[in-house]
């Protein structure tokens, strides 16, 4: 699964890259590149049943990187400032902590070790505020994403964890860009993206606990754009 997902990520972004030289010349597209560093932030949780078996789940995220792709136009002719692009990005964070499942005859537990990433493709839209060759942005994105978890709870007899989930995603952003030509931008920007949640749950916890796990990223991005 996991080298699917990367495939599909690099397969797309390459996709989006090539096809925008193909729009009409000084249209006010534009292509973007961006990666950086990325944080999850270690939501656990803990649940229980009739059946006195409770699952508890806390994880510790260790940084992890991003990566993107973007094809956008730039609709200053209609409003000043805007802009709307089609992003696709992926996201990798290596995960560990611990966990434990308690049943009545017992307690099984150990530690977490398992790798937590996400493919998203957005819709997003952006407002660039004109200082020259000084451009502040904010804005955001609507879409859908798969979030994958694939490793192990290490201890005990439970299993190795290969659990996904798709569905909505949506992320909100600000940043700046330098003009370091006509044509070409450097920027530094901040991302904040929540994906599908994961569920936990069989056979981690037999008598049917179950738990979410979240999606929430912070990402500290450096960008490069080539504008038509």
């Amino acid at each position: 699964m996991k080298t699917k997902l990367t495939l599909l990520a690099s397969t797309a972004i390459a996709v989006l890259a090539l096809s925008a030289p193909a729009q009409a010349a000084n249209s006010g597209w534009y292509v973007n590149l961006s990666g950086g560093a990325n944080w999850l932030s270690d939501e656990g949780f803990s649940a229980s049943t009739v059946g006195s078996d409770t699952l508890t789940f806390a994880p510790d995220s260790d940084t992890g990187w991003m990566i993107s792709g973007a094809v956008g136009l730039s609709l200053h002719n209609m409003v000043q400032g805007l802009r709307v692009e089609a992003e696709v990005a992926y996201r990798d964070n290596q995960v560990d902590g611990v966990w434990a499942s308690s049943t009545a005859p017992g307690t099984d537990a150990g530690l977490l070790d398992y790798e937590h990433s996400t493919l998203s493709v957005m819709a997003n839209v952006w407002y660039d505020f004109d200082l020259g060759n000084v451009r502040p942005y904010i804005g955001g994105g609507v879409g859908w994403a798969e979030t994958e978890l694939e490793g192990a709870f290490l201890g005990g007899t439970t299993p190795a964890i290969n659990h996904s989930d798709d569905g909505f995603a949506w992320q909100v952003g600000a940043g700046v860009n330098f003009d370091i030509s006509p044509n070409v931008q450097l920027g530094l920007g901040y991302r904040y993206f929540e994906g599908p949640e994961v569920n936990l749950g069989a056979p981690f916890a037999p008598n049917g606990a179950s738990g979410d796990v979240e999606n929430q990223n912070h990402s500290a991005v450096v960008s490069l754009t080539y504008g038509m």
